[in-house]
C-alpha cells in the first residue's frame, strides 16, 4: 500500500522560525521597546499624521473664533467666506490625516503582536529547550500578552499626537493669555504625577489578572485532552469544579484589574475636569474684564473643551503601558528562560563514516549520511553516567545492529531516552558518540543523527499523511516506514485513509494507532542511529511481534537501540544489556 506524503513536509526541533534578531533578555521596558523597532516608520508616520489630524482639530475652534470676531469687526461677506473655505480645508486636512494615520497605527499594532509571537515560537523551539511551560500558559502569554504590547504600539502614535496637540493648545492658550497656557501645564503635569502615584497597583493586578488566566487556559487544555480518560474513570465532576474554581480565581482577577484601571483612568478624568474648569473660569472672567475679545473667548473654551480629548488620551496610554509592561514581563520569562542544555560556540557535527569532525562552516542541519553495508555509524557509549536507579551506566551499544536496553526502574530508562535526546545532560560521566562527547556536538547535527522516538510519542495538528512525511521527502522511504510499523493496517482502518486527521496532539487515534504512526515517522526519516522506547507497548502481542520484525529487517546496518522489556523485541536484538536497579556499575 502506498501513503500519499504531505507535501511540503513539516520540519521538526532542527527549524526555528525565521524571525527577526533574537529579542533582548535585560529587560521588559527593552522587550517593549524591541518589539516597535522593526516598526519605526509605521509609527513615525501615524504620530506625524495623527498630529497633523489632532493639530486640525483644535484649530477648527480658533478658526470659528476668528471667523465671528471678524464677522462682528467688518461684516463683509468675501472675509467671511474666506474664513469658511479655510475651515473647510481644515476639515479636509484632518480627515485624511486620521485615516491614512489609522492605518499606519494599525499595521504598527499587528506587526508588533506577529513579533512578539514569533519571538516565542523562535525561543520555545530553540534546540536547547528549557521552556518548561504547559501548552495553555505559552498560548495565553502569545495570544492576551502579545495583544496587550501591540495595543500599546497602536496606542504610541495616538500618545505623541495628544501630547504634540497639548503643546501646541497651550502655545495658543498662551498666546491669548499667560494664566490660561500655565493652567494647561500645571493641568497636565497633575494628572500624570497622580496616575503614575497609581500606576504600580494597575501594574501589579495586571499581572496577576494574566497569571490566572493562564492558569485557567492551561487547565482547560488538559481536561480537554484527557476527556476520555476522565470520562472513563468518572472524574468528571472533579475535574469540573477544579477548572470552576480556577475560572472564578480568574474572574476575580480580571475585576482587580479592571478596578485599578478604572481608578486611574477616573483619577485623571477627574483632575482633567477641574483644570478645563479652571481654564473656563479664567477665561471668561478675562472676557468680562475686556482683556480678550469675543472671538478670543470663544478660541478659549473651544480650546479648553478640545484638550480634554487629548488630555485624556495622554492618562489613558498609561494605564496602557503600565499593562503593557506587565505583559512583556510574562513575555520575558520564556524568552530569558535558561537552555536545558548548552550548546557549545565551537560544537562540532558528528563525523560521517569515521571522518574527522568538521568544526567549522556554515550551522546548517546535515543530511543523514548513507549508512548502507560497509558505511556504518553511530556507536554510542556511557561513561560512568548516573541514572535514576542508583546505577552508574557503564556500556556500549555497536554500530550497525539492534540492541536491547533492559531497565529494571522504569526511571532509568526514561532517563536514557532524555540523555540521548540531549533533553538533558548527565550529572556526571560522558555520553559518546563515535567517540565524541554528546556536549560537544551541535544540537541540530546531534538530532539529525540520533533520532529518539519516545514512549509517549506527540502526533503534530493535519493528517496522518502529514505526520508520517513530517523528517523525510522521500515518499519511497514513507511508505517502507508505513509497511514496517503497520500504520498501513492503522490507515486502511481510518474512515478517510491517510488524509484522516489526528486531532490535537492525535487524540483521534487510540494509542495503539499513535504509537504505529509515530513508529513509522521516525523510521522514515532513515536516522543513522534510532532509539525507541517501548514503541508498542499498546498493540497486541501478534502484531508487536510482526512490527519488531519488520523494523529488525529495514533497520539492517544502521544503529537501533531498543529500550524494552518486550520479549518480541529482545529476540530480535543482537545484544541486551541489563541495567538493574542498584547502586553499582552496569557492564553486560
Amino acid at each position: 500500500m502506498t501513503v500519499p506524503a504531505a507535501a511540503p513536509p513539516r520540519r521538526l526541533a532542527t527549524e526555528a522560525p525565521r524571525s527577526a534578531a533574537p529579542a533582548p533578555a535585560a529587560s521588559p521596558g527593552a522587550l517593549l521597546w524591541w518589539s516597535l523597532g522593526n516598526r519605526r516608520r509605521d509609527l513615525l508616520l501615524a504620530s506625524v499624521l495623527f498630529s497633523t489630524h489632532q493639530l486640525g482639530e483644535a484649530l477648527v475652534p480658533v478658526i470659528v473664533g476668528a471667523t465671528v470676531g471678524e464677522a462682528v469687526r467688518s461684516a463683509t461677506p468675501a472675509s467671511t467666506v474666506r474664513w469658511l473655505g479655510l475651515l473647510a480645508l481644515d476639515f479636509l486636512l484632518l480627515s485624511l490625516s486620521y485615516r491614512f494615520g489609522a492605518r499606519a497605527s494599525v499595521r504598527a499594532r499587528q506587526h508588533t503582536e506577529h513579533r512578539i509571537r514569533m519571538a516565542l515560537a523562535d525561543r520555545v523551539l530553540r534546540p536547547a529547550g528549557g521552556v518548561r511551560l504547559v501548552p495553555g500558559d505559552l498560548l495565553s502569554r502569545a495570544s492576551g500578552d502579545a495583544e496587550r504590547v501591540g495595543a500599546f504600539a497602536g496606542a504610541l502614535a495616538g500618545t505623541v499626537a495628544a501630547v504634540v496637540v497639548l503643546l501646541g493648545s497651550t502655545v495658543l492658550l498662551l498666546r491669548i493669555s499667560l494664566g490660561l497656557g500655565a493652567l494647561v501645564v500645571a493641568g497636565t503635569a497633575g494628572v500624570l504625577l497622580a496616575q503614575n502615584r497609581l500606576s504600580h497597583v494597575l501594574r501589579r493586578t495586571s499581572g496577576a489578572e494574566q497569571d490566572r488566566q493562564a492558569r485557567a487556559t492551561a487547565l482547560a487544555e488538559e481536561l480537554v485532552r484527557g476527556l476520555r480518560v476522565l470520562k472513563g474513570i468518572g472524574a468528571e465532576r472533579a475535574v469540573a469544579a477544579d477548572y470552576a474554581r480556577d475560572s472564578r480565581a480568574a474572574v476575580r482577577a480580571a475585576r482587580r484589574a479592571v478596578s485599578a484601571e478604572g481608578a486611574l483612568v477616573s483619577v485623571g478624568v477627574l483632575l482633567t475636569g477641574l483644570c478645563l474648569t479652571a481654564v473656563a473660569a479664567v477665561g471668561g472672567g478675562l472676557a468680562l474684564e475686556g482683556r480678550i475679545g469675543l472671538g478670543r473667548l470663544i478660541a478659549v473654551l473651544g480650546l479648553a473643551q478640545f484638550v480634554n480629548g487629548p488630555m485624556r488620551v495622554v492618562g489613558a496610554a498609561h494605564a496602557r503601558c503600565v499593562r503593557a509592561l506587565a505583559s512583556a514581563a510574562r513575555v520575558q520569562e520564556v524568552l530569558g528562560a535558561p537552555p536545558a542544555v548548552p550548546e557549545p560556540a565551537a560544537a562540532q557535527s558528528p563525523p560521517p563514516h569515521g571522518e574527522p569532525a568538521d568544526t567549522g562552516g556554515a550551522r546548517r542541519t546535515p543530511a543523514p549520511p548513507d549508512t548502507g553495508p560497509g558505511k556504518v555509524l553511530g556507536t554510542l557509549g556511557f561513561r560512568g553516567v548516573p541514572l535514576p536507579g542508583g546505577t552508574r551506566a557503564e556500556w556500549s551499544v555497536p554500530a550497525g545492529g539492534m540492541t536491547g536496553l533492559v531497565c529494571a526502574d522504569p526511571a532509568d530508562a526514561d532517563a536514557v531516552a532524555l540523555l540521548l535526546a540531549r533533553e538533558e545532560d548527565p550529572g556526571a560521566g560522558r555520553i559518546l558518540l563515535d567517540g565524541t562527547d554528546l556536549t560537544a556536538l551541535r544540537l541540530d547535527a546531534l538530532r539529525a543523527t540520533v533520532l529518539v522516538c519516545h514512549h509517549e510519542p506527540v502526533l503534530l495538528p493535519g493528517t496522518v499523511a502529514d505526520n508520517l512525511a513530517a523528517l523525510t521527502e522521500d515518499p519511497a522511504a514513507v511508505a517502507e516506514a508505513a509497511h514496517a510499523s503497520f500504520a498501513d493496517e492503522v490507515v486502511r482502518a481510518l474512515p478517510h485513509g491517510a488524509h484522516t486527521t489526528v486531532g490535537d496532539r492525535g487524540e483521534t487515534l487510540s494509542g495503539g494507532q499513535r504509537q504505529r504512526v509515530a513508529l513509522g515517522r521516525a523510521l522514515a526519516a532513515r536516522p543513522p542511529v534510532l532509539v525507541l522506547h517501548d514503541p508498542t507497548t499498546a498493540v497486541d502481542a501478534a502484531t508487536e511481534d510482526a512490527v519488531a520484525d519488520r523494523v529488525r529487517r529495514v533497520r539492517e546496518h544502521r544503529t537501533t537501540l531498543v529500550i524494552t522489556t518486550s520479549p518480541a523485541w529482545l529476540a530480535r536484538c543482537d545484544r541486551v544489556v541489563h541495567v538493574p536497579a542498584a547502586d553499582r556499575v552496569v557492564t553486560p
